[in-house]
């Protein structure tokens, strides 16, 4: 949780290298340039809501609010804790190794991807989202809401209920977050990972993509079936001609098909799909959910043997009869390496290998070693290869410089160079010694680079150290929320309740209609259709009687409505409404069930509210920390940003 919580604080892009620019502001004592400030508000500015300011006078409220609690932090002295301490650790050996692109070794990543490949997952995910360079207060309300998201679905709420309530997926209000099946390098890496990580039926921890903040649940997996290539014959559902019904007409493409005649003939003279009759329907190969049709891909899928020729079907595009052309199995892990670690080498799961590592450290520090190492080397070890154990003696030599790295002038000697290859000649033969020794201080040099490049990062890369140091803050940051402001507000339930109290209106439930909704352009159309309900016509048998007989639609559902959902001005009572027009449309409402707004218990309405309660909770911890502290505005400074940006 915490590791997510920090993205968002180093991906939003507020990493700086103070010039001596003009200070801003000052804040108990700290002095801000006027450069950090201009650099996160320039990332920012244009994700501002529309009916908002976005001038830099009001964003650097929000700037001064984060600086407060990141001082009150260090006030506190979380950054002395033992678990900050240890998260800190942790984090920097690992994004030192990310860094530095040194990743997990090519081959174990193409087994990673092959399993992933041979095993398909099915799952449904919420996504909020949030821009990768958005202000940690706008990331942080985007990651409160997918953690409060996973919690409602924890504590046994339906998870498509609140992906339609909650995800900014914009499929998600058809689909409940519904992903359909998918595998390997068809989804994002980090959301990837998270799916094939997390169990069947859990809910993953909240993690980040590009898209924002997401959580996903598994719901099956299944084994691969290769792909398929099939020839298909499709009559639209839709014809011009209206003397064709698609289903007879399939039924005798069927029939000729049976009798003999040619798939690749019969398919150009009577297949609408425009794409492929020409070419006798021949489709191009796919995998199981690379096509929008389930049905179609379970047909294709089910034809056992080459050439043989399925029952007609119907799709939500029409009747389909197909001819199996090939079928191609899963690769073994040996035939699909050579494909997979290509792919792997082009993804970001492997950003470097060690060679490019090694080559880039060498061309940053540009090692120079001494003249007289190699020869001495050479004098240690036999020109042949003997068994014979060699003992360094302590020589003067030994003591000589053989490089120095960084801007501390680390410094290597003979010694620990020789000692090195005196371990690797226990280990192994040589048929050449010069080759042996030159490789040896090769080899030497690269593990030297590599410890000495990763323990001095700080120093050595201005972009790492600005990242950590972000992180630090950010670290810091969770752990002053999360005891001041999210657990308290889980935990304080008397305050919980009094703020419910408060705020009751707030959270009284809308008053809804149950009713059959019958919607069609045709102005005689819907009266005929109300005239037919009150006659005692059910609504199902007097739509199917009106599109009969006459060509323009009349369309049927039952929903449950809310007065917003309701034409502008209209208000519904029990039973069948008057006709009521909306735009190009005509409808009758016939009203089954009317449920009246009321208050609602705590219980019912309590993710919302530990939201809400949790919003006032840091407004007021921001206006105290705001009340005792010294915030000194250079209003010159400001005023010529103000003028910057005011066009």
């Amino acid at each position: 949780m915490k590791h997510l919580f920090l993205l968002l604080i180093f991906l939003s892009g507020s990493f700086f290298t103070h010039a001596q620019n003009d200070i801003l502001l000052t804040i108990n004592d700290e002095d801000i340039h006027s450069e950090e400030f201009t650099k996160v508000y320039e990332k920012n500015r244009e994700l501002i809501k529309e009916d908002e300011s976005n001038a830099p006078e009001d964003y650097l409220d929000l700037f001064i609010n984060y600086k407060l609690k990141v001082q009150e932090a260090y006030r506190l002295g979380l950054n002395n804790k033992k678990s900050y301490q240890d998260e800190l650790s942790a984090y920097r050996a690992q994004l030192a190794k990310s860094y530095l692109n040194d990743v997990k070794v090519t081959e174990e990543l193409v087994k990673e991807a092959y399993d992933r490949t041979v095993n398909e997952l099915n799952a449904r995910h919420i996504l909020v989202r949030v821009s990768p360079d958005a202000l940690p207060n706008d990331t942080l309300v985007a990651y409160r809401s997918i953690a409060q998201a996973r919690e409602r679905i924890i504590n046994g709420e339906n998870f498509e209920k609140v992906a339609r309530a909650i995800s900014e997926d914009p499929s998600a209000k058809k689909n409940g977050g519904n992903l359909g099946w998918f595998k390997a390098f068809k989804m994002v890496y980090p959301f990837e990972n998270a799916a094939y990580n997390t169990a069947i039926n859990e809910v993953s921890k909240p993690f980040r993509t590009s898209f924002g903040y997401h959580i996903v649940q598994p719901i099956a997996a299944r084994k691969s079936k290769g792909k398929v290539q099939v020839a298909h014959i499709m009559v639209a559902l839709n014809q011009s001609d209206s003397t064709i019904i698609p289903e007879e007409r399939i039924n005798e493409v069927s029939k000729l098909l049976s009798e003999g005649a040619s798939f690749e003939t019969v398919a150009l003279n009577y297949s609408d799909d425009r794409a492929s009759y020409k070419k006798g329907g021949k489709l191009e190969e796919f995998e199981q959910g690379q096509l929008s049709s389930a049905a179609f891909e379970k047909t294709a899928f089910s034809l056992e043997n080459i050439g043989a020729i399925s029952q007609p079907f119907k799709t939500e595009f029409g009747w389909h009869i197909l001819k199996l052309l090939s079928k191609t199995p899963v690769p073994t892990y040996m035939d699909a390496r050579v494909a997979l670690t290509n792919k792997v080498t082009r993804d970001v799961r492997a950003q470097v290998i060690s060679v490019k590592l090694d080559n880039k450290l060498r061309n940053k520090y540009n090692v120079v070693l001494d003249e007289g190492l190699q020869p001495y080397l050479e004098s240690i070890f036999p020109e042949k290869y003997s068994q014979t154990k060699i003992v360094l003696n302590n020589e003067p030599a030994l003591s000589n410089v053989a490089f120095t790295l960084g801007k501390r002038k680390a410094t290597y000697t003979y010694k620990m160079v020789a000692d090195y290859l005196l371990a690797s000649y226990s280990r192994k033969t040589y048929r050449y010694r010069d080759q042996f020794v030159k490789e040896g201080v090769q080899s030497f040099v690269s593990v030297v680079l590599k410890n000495y490049h990763l323990e001095h990062l700080e120093e050595e890369d201005q972009g790492f150290s600005d990242i950590l140091k972000e992180y630090k803050e950010g670290l810091l940051l969770f752990d002053l929320l999360e005891t001041n402001i999210w657990k308290k507000a889980q935990q304080d339930s008397i305050g919980l309740q009094e703020f419910f109290l408060r705020n009751k209106e707030d959270y009284r439930s809308v008053k809804t209609y149950e009713a059959t909704v019958c919607t069609t352009k045709s102005k005689s159309l819907a009266k005929k259709y109300r005239n037919s309900l009150s006659k005692g016509i059910t609504p199902e048998k007097a739509v199917l009687s009106l599109n009969n007989k006459n060509d323009t639609p009349v369309l049927l559902s039952t929903r449950v409505l809310t007065e917003e959902e309701l034409p502008e001005g209209q208000h519904l009572s029990k039973g069948v409404s008057e006709l009521i027009e909306d735009g190009d449309n005509f409808i009758v409402y016939d009203v089954t069930a009317i449920t009246e707004a009321k208050d609602q218990l705590l219980k019912d309405v309590r993710g919302v509210v530990i939201s809400d309660y949790q919003k006032e909770l840091e407004n007021k911890f921001v206006k105290n920390l705001r009340d005792k502290s010294t915030i000194t505005i250079n209003k010159e400074v400001l005023n010529t940003l103000i003028t910057k940006y005011e066009n």
